[in-house]
């Protein structure tokens, strides 16, 4: 009998021994790609938290917390505050930066960085250089708008009267 025990035993652990093994493997994995999802997630919202305008990476991390942090009620709740802030009638929209600053708070807690303040979040560097490319764009792309809009159509061949008339009946249109 001892013997039966002992081959069957030797059986039993040779076959379920890498079964077992093989789904704390795929477990372990899980958890690893939901993990290193939260973390980047946060690093893109914490890259582009005072940028203006927001980037378009930034909306688009805004938009997946409800599935990355699908099982964190707090963080979703943060990002609910966050996004009624954002709206443009909201009485908070003055304030969104701090509804922000509460959410990449609550992401940091979630995620473990837990002496990681909201002084230090706020902290942000951005060279002058930064700023005076964004300020020289926007005069450009201004000024290129206002020679644009003022210039003769050579496609159709109409004089400035023409064109403001014609832009008229069009805003009438609409």
């Amino acid at each position: 009998m001892q013997q039966f025990l002992k081959d069957y035993g030797e059986l039993i652990s040779v076959t379920l021994i890498p079964i077992f093994i093989w789904v704390l493997g795929v477990q372990f994995q899980i958890r690893y790609s939901k993990r290193k999802e939260k973390v980047d997630l946060f690093l893109r919202l914490m890259a582009d938290r005072k940028k203006y305008p927001p980037s378009v990476e930034m909306a688009d991390a805004l938009n997946q917390i409800d599935v990355v942090f699908q099982d964190d009620n707090k963080v979703r709740t943060a990002w609910r505050a966050l996004f009624d802030a954002l709206h443009p009638h909201s009485q908070h929209q003055a304030t969104a930066n701090t509804f922000l600053l509460d959410l990449l708070s609550e992401i940091a807690i979630s995620l473990g960085y837990k002496n990681l303040k909201q002084t230090e979040i706020d902290r942000f560097y951005q060279p002058v250089f930064f700023e005076n490319q964004i300020v020289n764009q926007n005069v450009i792309s201004q000024e290129l708008l206002r020679v644009l809009q003022h210039s003769k159509s050579n496609a159709e061949g109409f004089s400035k009267k023409e064109y403001k008339k014609r832009m008229k009946k069009k805003q009438l249109k609409a």
